[in-house]
């Protein structure tokens, strides 16, 4: 085979390889762009649901708090009904959390004290039912507002420290997702440019070995190349076509012929052959 064959096959096989591995790179990346879109798609909604779950949480506890007081202060069945709907709620919302929330163990504290406050204050016992003989409405009021007031403010605290903890990470997965979009778009860029060029490049081989590869005519006897209509002298003809600078010398052929001629025109005899 001969090395002009050999280029252009080796130029054909990399032109063939290069935008394939560009185009298998791209695809790579915009399968990894879409998955971790997804992920974070649904780290997102997980973090608003366990938000809203939070919301519904501190409305119902507050509800049960109000139903508590009530049926307290009244005897009456319909405030033990809002209650008891109330802090069924609170608990199955604790359980949800707790489902949702199963591989965070900051929260998973908070949940505990969440349920552990909601046992200890919000619910109707011996020790919750302060409505002695001795205690007058007025006093009762009193006494059973500023304990529910006491208990929503432990309860808001704790919820507010786990709505902040997903606000946190809500914040950070959302900076994540935004860096690597914009890696893996950055990335996507280089190579779909990388390939373009990589296609450039050998379009310009291929046409520079086609362009080398065309059959010259050169005079049998004088030497000359024949270029567009026009016979010219070697040296002009690489010149014309490939910008080549040429310089001139002699060959010991050329030298000896001379050399000889110039010996027969002075009559001395040619020195032997060395």
């Amino acid at each position: 085979m001969i090395p002009a064959q050999r280029i252009r096959k080796v130029v054909f096989w990399l032109g063939l390889a290069v935008p394939t591995a560009g185009l298998l790179a791209t695809s790579w990346l915009a399968h990894e762009t879409s998955g971790q879109f997804n992920t974070t798609f649904q780290l997102v909604t997980h973090t608003y649901k366990v938000l809203n779950i939070i919301e519904d949480t501190q409305a119902h506890a507050a509800d049960a708090e109000a139903g508590q007081r009530g049926y307290l202060l009244t005897g009456r069945k319909d405030y033990f009904d809002t209650y008891d709907t109330a802090v069924g709620d609170v608990n199955n919302n604790i359980q949800q959390l707790k489902i949702l929330l199963g591989d965070d163990p900051v929260q998973q504290a908070n949940l505990n004290d969440l349920k552990n406050l909601v046992a200890r204050r919000l619910s109707i016992d011996s020790e919750t039912d302060v409505s002695g003989k001795s205690n007058s409405t007025g006093s009762l009021a009193v006494i059973l507002t500023d304990r529910g007031w006491d208990t929503m403010n432990q309860i808001r605290s704790v919820l507010f420290q786990m709505r902040a903890h997903e606000t946190d990470l809500l914040v950070a997965r959302q900076q994540n997702a935004e860096s690597k979009f914009l890696f893996n778009q950055t990335a996507s860029f280089i190579l779909v440019g990388l390939t373009a060029i990589a296609l450039v490049a050998v379009v310009f081989i291929l046409l520079r070995i086609e362009k080398l590869q065309q059959i010259v005519t050169v005079c049998a006897w004088t030497g000359q190349v024949k270029h567009g209509g026009e016979w010219m002298r070697m040296d002009e003809y690489l010149h014309r076509r490939f910008g080549f600078s040429v310089t001139h010398g002699m060959s010991q052929e050329a030298a000896s012929k001379m050399m000889q001629e110039m010996q027969k025109s002075h009559g001395t005899p040619p020195e032997p052959p060395r």
